[in-house]
């Protein structure tokens, strides 16, 4: 990864509220910041949402100790204090045919849904892609996750594909997934 994007962090955001984040890739230091996050910042609803189980602690310390920002780049939100408030990741490949499409993953905390964080987050993501070079970007949300919906879809994305219950949630119920993509302008292309 170029080492100008890494560079660029960390990043100021203001909420609605008018409170401060800052935004910056997630460090090897981070493991119990980030397992607290997930372990006190996060719903037991969204995290039975997730792909990996955060609740294991060494789920969480192999991410923070095997960075590896060409595979995933892991962006965190976090307060002066230096408590996380939000995860991204942006996944991409450097080889095959997926190798211009990006995978964007947000997570935020309760109290900061509605307030701006994960869609500053999902734009400085989507920053990092056109700087890589992706072509595209892909998010899949489950039906049930309608304001990530309508938030995906004010920042672009196109809905291109649902997938009829094909999730299970925590308590069994069944989920459409819903798959949207991101066109990503070329950089020569922002004037």
């Amino acid at each position: 990864m170029d080492d100008g994007i890494v560079a660029r962090y960390p990043k100021e955001v203001v909420l609605k509220t008018g409170g401060k984040v800052y935004l910056r890739p997630l460090r090897e230091d981070d493991v119990e910041r980030l397992y607290d996050f997930f372990l006190n910042e996060v719903s037991e609803e969204d995290l039975m949402l997730l792909r990996d189980n955060v609740k294991d602690y060494y789920v969480v310390e192999g991410w923070c100790k095997n960075l590896d920002y060409d595979r995933v780049f892991p962006l965190v939100a976090e307060t002066e204090e230096g408590r996380i408030l939000g995860n991204a990741t942006l996944h991409h490949r450097d080889y095959g045919w997926s190798r211009r499409v990006a995978k964007i993953r947000v997570l935020t905390c309760l109290r900061c849904r509605g307030l701006g964080l994960g869609t500053a987050m999902v734009r400085e993501l989507l920053e990092v892609a056109q700087l890589m070079g992706m072509e595209k970007v892909m998010a899949e949300v489950l039906s049930s996750q309608k304001a990530a919906m309508d938030a995906l879809e004010k920042l672009g994305f196109q809905k291109v594909a649902c997938i009829p219950e094909l999730a299970h949630d925590y308590k069994g119920n069944k989920h459409d997934l819903c798959i949207y993509l991101y066109t990503v302008r070329p950089q020569w292309d922002t004037f």
